[in-house]
């Protein structure tokens, strides 16, 4: 596709007969600094910087309507806009083929169209059709080298003169400035989760680890009391395996979920059968249901074949049906399931399904006969999920409540 070129700076000046060259290049001028000082500014939150932005790119580039949007996959968000136009409000959403961003996003290139009528490409287009968007100028916006979405502006009028090439990197500096402070909002929120996550951690270590020790440590001091016989000591050794394996297995988790944070544990991933891999986790964790008197319901034909580790996919499965039946009321039904993604065609959702009819008739305590998790196997789950470039989804409706993630189909 061949898209309308930017015109050069000496001969967009020459272009202009209403102000001298040298008040040309003073508005330049001007206009280089006021993005400058917009990016060097400092903004609380990101509405406030797309507001400004938004704000400033209408008046420098002289069209009326300026969009911050987020773009995933068609979808089309209105992070803010100022527009005289009425039909455009901030939160829209709207088919990414439906905006003249189509063209930004597919190309993922700065475009600038003086005169969207005369294109055949796109005087066709329902945005033209329906508001008579002449001029539109905009950059995409990238986020660690991944497409965010765009900044843009727009305008009824024809830029007769074109677009310059002044403007056009006067647009990329300030789209770049905004997937800065997007990365720098994500690196700040991701550490406020870790520091979240590590605020657990000490609470998980403080509760699980120190009874087992304690008791190790109680248990010691009995046996190393005087007069005490071999048989005491004895028994009372019996007694220190338990807590001893139980601290055991808490610092091996710790250490495993510390390898999967840092990605430095590889999968063993293999064709495997969902039928199979739902069958076994329901097995493994039958004596946890029979306590409550839970049903394990499986949906999934045999032939689904699935990509993925099988010991860690048992793991999160696992965990995951231990947190269902320990949220759901006795004699409750429990449902696995493997079917087609809603997504595509290529994966294979995975999901747990469970219903609770009142919450206030489970009441989760770290005592709880059916469940004895170190605490953030949750966690540990999501890291395993994500290793296998999935999402874990958590929904709640009506009662019901559905894990549910994706898994490459073989």
């Amino acid at each position: 596709m061949k898209y309308p070129a930017f015109i050069d700076d000496t001969t967009y000046l020459s272009m202009d007969a209403s102000a001298s060259e040298t008040e040309q290049l003073r508005a330049m001028l001007n206009n280089l600094t006021r993005v400058h000082l917009l990016t060097a500014s400092k903004f609380e939150n990101f509405d406030d910087l797309i507001h400004e932005y938004i704000a400033s790119g209408v008046e420098i580039f002289d069209l009326e309507t300026g969009i911050v949007s987020e773009v995933t996959g068609n979808s089309y968000r209105v992070c803010d806009v100022i527009s005289p136009l009425n039909l455009l409000e901030k939160g829209q959403i709207f088919e990414l083929e439906n905006t003249y961003c189509r063209e930004v996003v597919k190309h993922q290139q700065v475009l600038g169209f003086p005169n969207v009528g005369a294109l055949d490409y796109m005087n066709c287009h329902p945005v033209y059709q329906n508001l008579q968007l002449e001029a539109y100028l905009s950059a995409p916006i990238f986020v660690d080298e991944q497409l965010f979405g765009t900044l843009n502006f727009t305008s009824t009028t024809i830029r007769s003169q074109g677009f310059s090439v002044h403007e056009r990197n006067l647009i990329v500096l300030m789209a770049n400035a905004i997937g800065a402070f997007i990365l720098l909002r994500n690196k700040e929120e991701h550490l406020l989760a870790l520091n979240q996550k590590m605020k657990r951690f000490v609470g998980y270590v403080a509760h699980d680890l120190r009874n087992p020790l304690g008791t190790i440590i109680g248990l010691t001091q009995m046996a190393n009391k005087r007069n005490t016989s071999t048989k005491r000591i004895h028994a009372i050794i019996q007694k220190i395996i338990t807590p001893a394996e139980t601290a055991l297995e808490f610092v091996s988790t710790i250490l495993e979920n510390a390898a999967l944070s840092s990605g430095k544990i590889t999968l063993n991933k293999k064709t495997l059968t969902a039928h199979t891999l739902l069958s076994n986790a329901c097995h493994a964790v039958a004596h946890f249901a029979e306590q409550t008197d839970t049903q394990l319901k499986l949906v999934a034909k045999q032939n689904i074949m699935i990509i993925g580790d099988q010991s860690r996919l048992q793991q999160v499965l696992i965990n995951l049906l231990i947190n269902a039946i320990k949220y759901s009321p006795n004699h409750s039904s429990v449902i696995l399931s493997a079917q087609p993604s809603s997504f595509d065609t290529k994966h294979i959702s995975l999901s747990i399904c469970n219903y609770i009819s009142a919450p206030t008739q489970v009441t989760p305590t770290d005592d709880n006969p059916v469940y004895g998790s170190v605490g953030f196997g949750l966690d540990i789950a999501k890291e395993i999920i994500h290793a296998h470039h999935s999402v874990l989804r958590i929904n709640q409706e009506d009662g019901t409540y559905t894990c549910q993630f994706d898994l490459e189909q073989a």
